[in-house]
């Protein structure tokens, strides 16, 4: 009876064991899925980041769950929108004047690019790092506080974001 029951006892850990392995090649799975469609966005110069998590100057980050608060990237223009991330509540329309994008060892994409706007000028950088979605982003305008946040980085057409009318 001991053997009997051992043996189903074993039987189980390992199943529940594999399993967990197929769970987590799953997930391995998907956020490679999530992060070459990101790049692909990215390459193609067609996304919108979302604020997922922000900075708010004293060094603890916020969530955000206003869909209203973006940066995409349309055609040759980025539009940032947002009192968190530009400052004003316009729907600000930037020209890019520089634009540099390197990949390191480890497969995280940095892109940089210099802005410039009616209300605002500043720098741009976007990192992308490997296993997910996730973008990290820090904007540097001449005038004003350096602002940093991070968000689902996705192509345009599947993004649920909120653009008002009104572009500057």
């Amino acid at each position: 009876m001991k053997r009997i029951l051992f043996s189903l006892f074993l039987i189980t850990v390992i199943i529940l064991n594999a399993s967990a392995q197929n769970k987590k090649a799953e997930r391995e799975a998907m956020a490679k899925v999530k992060f070459e469609k990101a790049l692909a966005a990215l390459n193609d110069k067609d996304y919108v980041i979302i604020v997922g998590t922000y900075d708010k100057g004293d060094g603890n980050f916020e969530t955000n769950t206003d869909n209203s608060v973006f940066i995409s990237y349309e055609k040759e223009d980025v539009f940032i929108q947002g009192q968190i991330i530009a400052d004003n509540s316009h729907t600000n329309k930037l020209a890019v004047s520089e634009f540099k994008q390197v990949t390191d060892k480890k497969g995280n994409v940095k892109s940089t690019m210099q802005l410039r706007g009616n209300l605002i000028n500043a720098k741009l950088e976007i990192t992308l790092r490997t296993g997910g979605n996730t973008a990290d982003v820090i904007i540097t305008p001449t005038k004003g506080g350096t602002k940093r946040f991070s968000g689902e980085l996705e192509p345009r057409s599947e993004s649920k974001y909120f653009k008002r009318p009104g572009i500057i």
